[in-house]
């Protein structure tokens, strides 16, 4: 009787944590991926890597919406084997994802996290400030978005990692468990932990 126990608990812990680690992009799309082909080399020379695809992740920093299609400006960060981006690239390398089709900006809003599978289309030369930036450029072939109330990197604070708590339809908050705000159950184990806030 206690082993059926322990393995009825032990198979719906199982269960529970694979879904938890379901990657975003499916699988097909991660079969065409172009291994070993990484972001930082695209990045050093996007010419070379034209029609090669990945998979990215990262902040989104804008979209732009036109005729055509839509275009995100994305922060890269790098991707946890599961998909989901973790942490700021050193670099801070950022891209532009293109697609034909139309995206909110009020769904992909600045500070949200995606993450996408897309071909190498080359690069764009932009003002980033008040300097040129060269921007490689890719075809979203897929692309997710991960729903949270955080948002990143959206006031330019010295450091990134600390995110924003936005209610909906409010102003962003330093920290979801100040007893002023309203609770949220759960937030990242750096962010409660990181004890300035």
């Amino acid at each position: 009787m206690r082993a059926t126990r322990f393995l009825q608990i032990f198979t719906l812990l199982t269960v529970l944590f694979l879904c938890a680690c379901v990657h975003p992009v499916s699988r097909e799309a991660r079969e065409h991926v172009s291994n070993p082909t990484t972001f930082a080399m695209v990045s050093e020379n996007p010419a070379a890597f034209v029609d090669q695809r990945l998979v990215l992740g990262g902040v989104v920093k804008a979209v732009e919406n036109a005729e055509e299609g839509s275009t995100l400006e994305i922060m890269e960060w790098r991707l946890a084997p599961w998909g989901e981006p973790l942490y700021l690239d050193d670099n801070g390398r950022r891209f532009l994802a293109k697609t034909s089709e139309l995206i909110d900006p009020t769904i992909y809003e600045a500070g949200t996290l995606v993450t996408l599978t897309g071909v190498v289309l080359g690069s764009e030369t932009r003002l980033l400030g008040e300097h040129e930036y060269d921007y490689p450029v890719f075809n979203i072939t897929e692309l997710h978005l991960l729903e949270s109330p955080f948002r990143y990197d959206i006031h330019g604070l010295i450091h990134r990692y600390y995110p924003d708590y936005v209610e909906q339809n409010q102003f962003p908050h330093r920290h979801p468990y100040d007893p002023s705000y309203s609770p949220y159950p759960y937030t990242q184990y750096w962010y409660r932990n990181a004890g300035i806030y």
